[in-house]
């Protein structure tokens, strides 16, 4: 058989049939699937069964084991050790190198919020200024920052979804943000109805410290309860422009006290 495992951008296969270096593979790759439940899955395939695809792949050999990346045409040999513990180190290496970071959304809508923040076990949510203080270049800037932290975390089972100042004030008021300190973050759990505030300065290495350390300890000792749950309210998403200000008509004072005619 051909035991496969398989991510979104990377697999490996292994080719098992009934010889003795196959039997002993057989538990150490079962005990790797297990250890990797959740991150990497994993299948398997009758050879007999699929020699079309034992013919495509040039299998000569069992156990061949294959690492399949961006180009599913293209598998490479893995030629490392066949224990559970190499393979589950391997599987990860390949899974950060091929698995493509998690988008960064903007919170237009409780759609968004229930697709990016409700299932995940944490997201991240910032709070950037008005586009008539930042203008597109600085918004810009944060947007990037938040990009490289979703590219050094992409492994880990997070969202990150950002707000202009003032268009979610019932989130904002919620985990204590709102009317100065913009930008802003917090760590949301909606699941636990908790939160942990960013306290340091919006900079990429000092957020990526409060990913990494939320990961680790959960928030423990520095989580907030959520007092309810925040209504999200459906807004237009920014276009990518600077902001315009919007200047109402203007009267002369002659204009105002004037009786009228």
């Amino acid at each position: 058989m051909i035991w496969c495992l398989k991510a979104k951008n990377y697999g490996l296969w292994s080719s098992l049939h009934h010889g003795g270096h196959c039997k002993k593979l057989a538990p150490e790759w079962k005990k790797a699937a297990n250890s990797l439940k959740g991150k990497v899955k994993l299948g398997h395939v009758d050879c007999d069964a699929e020699k079309s695809l034992m013919s495509r792949f040039n299998v000569q050999g069992f156990p061949t084991i294959l690492v399949f990346g961006t180009d599913k045409d293209q598998p490479v040999p893995y030629n490392g050790a066949r224990t559970a513990s190499a393979i589950e180190s391997f599987s990860l290496e390949q899974l950060e190198m091929n698995v493509s970071p998690p988008e960064v959304t903007e919170l237009t809508g409780p759609d968004v919020m229930e697709e990016k923040c409700n299932s995940a076990p944490l997201c991240f949510v910032a709070f950037l200024p008005d586009i008539l203080d930042s203008k597109a270049e600085g918004r810009n800037k944060y947007l990037e920052t938040l990009l490289s932290v979703a590219e050094k975390f992409k492994v880990k089972p997070y969202s990150y979804v950002w707000a202009a100042a003032g268009k979610q004030p019932d989130l904002e008021k919620y985990v204590g943000v709102g009317g100065y300190g913009y930008p802003a973050m917090v760590a949301l759990s909606v699941k636990n109805q908790l939160y942990v505030p960013l306290k340091s300065a919006f900079q990429p290495d000092q957020i990526k410290d409060f990913v990494r350390e939320i990961g680790v300890s959960g928030g423990k000792g520095k989580s907030l309860p959520l007092s309810g749950t925040p209504t999200i309210v459906k807004t237009e998403a920014w276009d990518g422009k600077d902001g315009e200000i919007i200047e109402d008509d203007e009267f002369s004072l002659e204009e105002l006290m004037r009786d009228d005619e």
